[in-house]
């Protein structure tokens, strides 16, 4: 007699017990202690449940960080449309950065300092402008050039060096700290405003 198809709940039921498996391994042995089997034996199913649920490994640790990520972006989007006035703007969006790492560390840290062990495959990359912080930080850029009120250059570019001076701010402090250096917030807070002055025109 065929088995009876798992319903919508319990699909639900089971992605999240993988999900909590990952999660649990990754809190308590980071990245590199994360691996198909080992997620399997913590949730007492097989690897191929895994795969049929989210395709692969990376699929599974990347749904750990999607939802909270989908309230972030929406953050993002009510910041953009909040300030009308592109260097503004771009101020309320690099400070909105900064807040997530202060608010929320853990995701912080989960979603946007992960650094992929060689072991794990390296996703296929899209431009930049398919991810919605930096495409707002590119529209606001945009915006400013046209304008007359930011530096001219390549929008997407002049993104990038925004974007990584104030998370470098954020990471040094969390990477290097056995160093003396300044708080996450305060380091990232001043480079939002050498960042914004020096795109000014």
């Amino acid at each position: 007699m065929p088995r009876t198809p798992a319903t919508e709940a319990q699909r639900d039921a089971a992605r999240r017990h993988l999900q909590k498996a990952a999660a649990g391994l990754y809190a308590e042995l980071g990245a590199t202690g994360v691996s198909a089997r080992a997620v399997a034996e913590r949730a007492n199913v097989s690897v191929g449940t895994i795969y049929s649920y989210f395709g692969s490994l990376q699929g599974l640790m990347q749904s750990l960080w999607m939802q909270p990520l989908e309230g972030i972006n929406a953050r993002f989007e009510q910041v953009a449309a909040a300030v009308p006035e592109p260097l503004p703007r771009l101020r309320a969006l690099l400070e909105a950065y900064v807040d997530v790492a202060r608010a929320r560390p853990e995701l912080y840290r989960g979603a946007f300092l992960f650094v992929r062990p060689a072991a794990l495959p390296t996703p296929e990359r899209g431009p930049l402008e398919t991810a919605v912080f930096p495409s707002l930080l590119v529209a606001a850029i945009r915006d400013g050039q046209a304008q007359g009120a930011m530096r001219e250059g390549d929008p997407v570019r002049l993104a990038q060096l925004a974007w990584a001076g104030v998370h470098g701010a954020l990471a040094l402090p969390v990477n290097f700290d056995r160093l003396q250096l300044d708080a996450t917030g305060c380091l990232a807070g001043d480079m939002v405003g050498l960042v914004v002055d020096g795109l000014a025109s």
